[in-house]
């Protein structure tokens, strides 16, 4: 039998949208594209673009790619309200001021504001993780299609089908049948063939190092092992508070206050994401030897245990 995946994705809904959404505040577009523009800022959630989108799907015949074009829609909207940003210890936690407040994300904070969009519009859709990167993804049972959004990347918002891997069972079919997460494979190599014959493959993949892992960047006969990245895969709302988790985790863990990245992690027995090994679990490590170090051995265990039951079978 399955564990609850996390006392918060219990916890009954909230009641409005300004208490349960990280975009509740964000603003559209950000301050320099509103300048050079000379456009005035709007409430994403009730902006015009979104409302535009929205007008243009129920126009629709709401066919898997109509939904693909309008999550390719939200996706670029959201990249012309939030700057991309990486994970420091200057980073704020993700919250709603915050994230107004910045203007800025990292892929977490994009995809979680991108999925907030999408179920606004009543959107199906899913929060994907691999290789310590996270996106959009859709799928339609009736033809066994997928799509990838990846928010930051306008290339990578494409047709997936023929690059996920899975042992018979899809990975919205594994969540219908009450699995807390789905696995399944993705295949980077396939996905690059994807791109424009302009773009300069190399280049593309050294920007975006989570596509292939490290002793992989140099493309012979092909990338191998180092392509086949551990896709885990979420339905929205409990995928967007796991991000929300382990986001706020790191940014305790980064300023050195071990004890509040623990509590945020030892709920997420099952489910916590970055257990692939080639990764060699560092961040989870780390964590336990500060806690360790502080006397907080049993915390420290706690986080450990939380880490083993989320390994994938055969790791």
């Amino acid at each position: 039998m399955n564990e609850r995946p996390s006392k918060q994705l219990d916890e009954q809904p909230y009641t409005s949208f300004y208490d349960r959404y990280l975009s509740a505040q964000l603003l559209t577009p950000r301050s320099d594209i509103a300048e050079k523009r000379g456009v005035k800022r709007e409430l994403l959630s009730e902006s015009e673009k979104l409302c535009d989108i929205k007008n243009v799907y129920e126009k629709s015949d709401k066919t898997f790619d109509d939904i693909a074009e309008v999550a390719k829609s939200v996706a670029e909207l959201v990249c012309e309200t939030l700057n991309f940003r990486s994970t420091s210890n200057f980073s704020s936690p993700l919250e709603a001021v915050n994230i107004a407040k910045d203007e800025a994300a990292n892929c977490y904070g994009h995809t979680i504001v991108a999925s907030e969009c999408l179920e606004k519009l009543g959107i199906e859709h899913f929060i994907s993780y691999a290789n310590q990167h996270t996106f959009i993804t859709l799928f339609d049972r009736s033809s066994d299609r997928s799509f990838i959004i990846d928010v930051l990347t306008e290339e990578l918002r494409c047709e997936m089908t023929d690059v996920i891997g899975f042992d018979g069972i899809d990975p919205a079919e594994q969540l219908y049948y009450g699995e807390l997460r789905a696995n399944s494979t993705l295949y980077t190599d396939l996905l690059l063939q994807k791109l424009p014959s302009s773009v300069n493959r190399s280049d593309f993949i050294a920007r975006r190092e989570w596509l292939i892992f490290s002793d992989g960047t140099k493309y012979r006969d092909g990338y191998g092992r180092n392509a086949r990245l551990q896709m885990l895969t979420l339905p929205s709302i409990p995928g967007r508070l796991l991000l929300l988790d382990e986001y706020n985790a790191r940014i305790d863990q980064l300023n050195g206050r071990y004890k509040e990245a623990a509590d945020k992690i030892v709920d997420l027995s099952g489910i916590y994401l970055d257990v692939d090994s080639r990764n060699d679990l560092k961040e989870a490590g780390k964590l336990c030897r500060e806690l360790i170090k502080q006397g907080s051995g049993d915390l420290a265990i706690q986080v450990a245990s939380v880490v083993n039951d989320s390994l994938l079978s055969g790791d």
